[in-house]
């Protein structure tokens, strides 16, 4: 009997350690620090470097061109019909479309230099 709840309890726990690997809660309320396209991409074979991200002035955002550092705390998200799901930095790619919330201070020259706290890559 001892055994059986044993079995269940870790069935159980294992269950909910998946679903929990699926569950993204997608991108930040807030509107983003930046959105536009990929026009440089420096990164090393970990995915991590940084990205020049390049958008129209008039869309009244914050920035139009930043310098954006992807650094192993950004979250990358891919954009689908379905919700959000995983997507790997290593994967961007020059012309993708992206919006970027940043984190931490953002050096004033320009373009911007910040950090990617989240980045979302729609098609």
């Amino acid at each position: 009997m001892r055994r059986r709840i044993t079995v269940v309890v870790s069935l159980v726990a294992a269950a909910l350690l998946l679903s929990a690997c699926f569950l993204l809660p997608g991108p930040p309320n807030e509107e983003p620090s930046i959105r536009g396209t990929i026009t440089t991409i420096t990164l090393d074979d970990n995915g991590l470097g940084s990205i020049l991200v390049e958008g129209p002035a008039d869309q009244g955002l914050a920035f139009d061109k930043a310098s954006v550092a992807i650094t192993e705390k950004t979250e990358v998200l891919l954009a689908g019909a379905d919700g959000w799901g995983r997507y790997k930095a290593i994967d961007l790619a020059e012309g993708d479309s992206v919006e970027v919330w940043f984190t931490g201070a953002v050096a004033e020259s320009y373009p911007v230099q910040a950090t990617a706290a989240t980045l979302v890559v729609s098609y």
